[in-house]
C-alpha cells in the first residue's frame, strides 16, 4: 500500500483544552497541582489518558503534555494524530513479500510437535491447541497480517506491537478497516501501558491516580516530584467543564 510520508505527530498542533469530535482533551500540565486539579475535576469524564515523558524531540507527546479521553482507541488517535500525521493501516500479505518464511512457518510448527511427541512431553492440551491453531492459522488463511504503516522517526511496522503481550493477530484481509483501525489503536495503548517504550505511558483511571499519590508522597519527603521545576502554571481547566 502506497502512502503519503509521514508527518511528526508532535508537530501537528492539537488545540489545548478542548474537548475534540472523538471525545478527546489535549491539555498541558506543568505541575503536580495542574495535574491534580485537572483529574478531581474531569476523573468522571476521561477513563483513560496518555502522558508525555520526553522533551528533546519526542515523536508524538511532549513532556507535561497529557491526552485525556473515554476510550483507549480514541485517545490513541489523538496521540497519532490519525487523519494528519499520514499513518494508516495496512494489510502485509507476508505469503506474497516472503514465501519462504511464510513455508518455514508452517514446516516448523509441524516440527515442533513431532519433536516434542517423540520427547514424550506433548500433553492432550498441547494436541487441542496445536489443532485450534492450524484451523485458525493454515497455509490458506494466515497470509499476512494488519498493521500500523508509515509510522514516523524510523519506528517499524513489524516491531510497532510486540506480540508476546498477547495481542490478538488480525489476519483477515477481509476486516472492516475501520475496525482494524479501532482494534490496532486498543492494542498500542495496551503496549504503551505495559512496556518500556520511554516516550510515552498510557493510563486508566487507577493508574492516575497511583502516580498522583507516588508524587505527593515524594513532594511530602522533600525528594524530586512531578513539575517540581515549573512554577507558573500552563493552563487552566479546559472547557470540558462547562
Amino acid at each position: 500500500m502506497k502512502t503519503k510520508s509521514a508527518r511528526l505527530p508532535a508537530c501537528i498542533e492539537l488545540p489545548e483544552c478542548t474537548l475534540l469530535e472523538n471525545g478527546t482533551c489535549f491539555v498541558r500540565l506543568r505541575t503536580l497541582d495542574e495535574l491534580d486539579v485537572f483529574w478531581s475535576k474531569h476523573r468522571d469524564r476521561f477513563a483513560f489518558a496518555c502522558e508525555g515523558h520526553t522533551s528533546n524531540d519526542p515523536s508524538f507527546l511532549h513532556e507535561y503534555e497529557w491526552v485525556f479521553g473515554a476510550s483507549k482507541a480514541a485517545v490513541v488517535r489523538t496521540v497519532l494524530r490519525w487523519g494528519q500525521s499520514g499513518i494508516v493501516c495496512e494489510f502485509y500479505d507476508w505469503a506474497k513479500h516472503d514465501p519462504q518464511m511464510h513455508e518455514i512457518f508452517f514446516l516448523d510448527r509441524n516440527a515442533n510437535r513431532d519433536y516434542m511427541i517423540e520427547k514424550g512431553i506433548w500433553s492432550a492440551k498441547n494436541e487441542a491447541d496445536f489443532r485450534a491453531d492450524c484451523v485458525r492459522r493454515s497455509v490458506e488463511s494466515y497470509r499476512g497480517w494488519w498493521r500500523f504503516c508509515n509510522l514516523p522517526n524510523g519506528y517499524s511496522s513489524n516491531e510497532w506491537l510486540n506480540g508476546s503481550r498477547g495481542h490478538r493477530e488480525l489476519i483477515d484481509p477481509h476486516m472492516a478497516y475501520q475496525d482494524v483501525a479501532t482494534e490496532l489503536q486498543e492494542q498500542t495503548f495496551d503496549d504503551w501501558r505495559l512496556s518500556d517504550f520511554c516516550e510515552l505511558e498510557s493510563h486508566n483511571g487507577e493508574s492516575i491516580d497511583e502516580l498522583l499519590q507516588y508524587w505527593k508522597n515524594e513532594r511530602a519527603k522533600g525528594e524530586g516530584y512531578y513539575g517540581d521545576e515549573n512554577v507558573s502554571p500552563a493552563c487552566t481547566s479546559p472547557s470540558t467543564s462547562d
